[in-house]
């Protein structure tokens, strides 16, 4: 590959980190006939939204990003396990049904790449951060469940409570002992139990989940037995019965 004027050679045990712009050549080689390279595309107000989150007022092209990572690292797993979920999301259909769940998920690939592959800021990410004042994670709550129908980010919420995506992790460890992802799950598992409890709901249980950014049906109807001690269809069957 040719990024930015430099010449970048990829191994089959790398996954190539670029931005578009930067990218001025690039040769995938077949394998006994056929091509196995899959390329992730994130839109640029996806990566963006998270920088500005992350670092305030840094580009991309600012960063100096390493151009790839090893798969052999525990950061190079995550991430193919994080690029074949979206892959396979597109390519069934079900990220499209889903725009919570892609939401998330695009974040959480940016997110990765930027706490893991070097590039000039790294360092800010090693430093304690700061105390967040209870405030702040309040109006993070209060934010999230006024806009849970939304496709909601950790950068969306950081956003509008006005700190860092990162302090904003670290006051909802300090105070909910939780991420604010694990925490909006939670509340979307609420929405969801609410719905199906309904007996003029009519939709499946599939379709509320994913309606509500769940996407894997084993682990969300784990999730939610967890959580309110019975599984979803469950829940679904009783207020038809009530309805009946």
């Amino acid at each position: 590959m040719l990024i930015a004027g430099k010449n970048v050679q990829r191994m089959d045990s790398d996954i190539a980190i670029v931005s578009l712009p930067t990218l001025q050549k690039q040769r995938v080689e077949a394998v006994d006939g056929r091509y196995s390279s899959v390329t992730l595309t994130v839109h640029t107000g996806v990566v963006t939204k998270v920088l500005s989150a992350t670092f305030a007022g840094t580009a991309l092209e600012d960063l100096n990003l390493a151009p790839k990572i090893e798969l052999s690292t525990s950061a190079g797993q995550m991430l193919l396990q994080l690029v074949r979920a979206s892959t396979t999301g597109l390519h069934d259909g079900i990220l499209a049904r889903s725009p919570k769940a892609s939401a998330l998920l695009s974040e959480a690939v940016i997110q990765l790449v930027l706490q893991n592959v070097p590039h000039r800021l790294i360092e800010r990410l090693n430093r304690q951060p700061m105390d967040v004042p209870p405030r702040h994670v309040r109006r993070a709550v209060e934010y999230m469940r006024a806009n849970l129908h939304l496709p909601l980010t950790i950068a969306d919420i950081a956003g509008n409570v006005g700190i860092s995506s990162r302090l904003l992790q670290s006051g909802f460890r300090r105070i909910h002992g939780t991420t604010p992802v694990a925490y909006l799950r939670r509340i979307r598992l609420e929405a969801i139990h609410d719905e199906l409890s309904r007996p003029e709901n009519l939709l499946p249980v599939s379709e509320v989940a994913l309606k509500w950014g769940f996407t894997h049906m084993g682990r969300f109807a784990a999730s939610y037995r967890a959580a309110f001690g019975l599984y979803p269809s469950d829940t679904a069957r009783r207020a038809r019965g009530f309805f009946g």
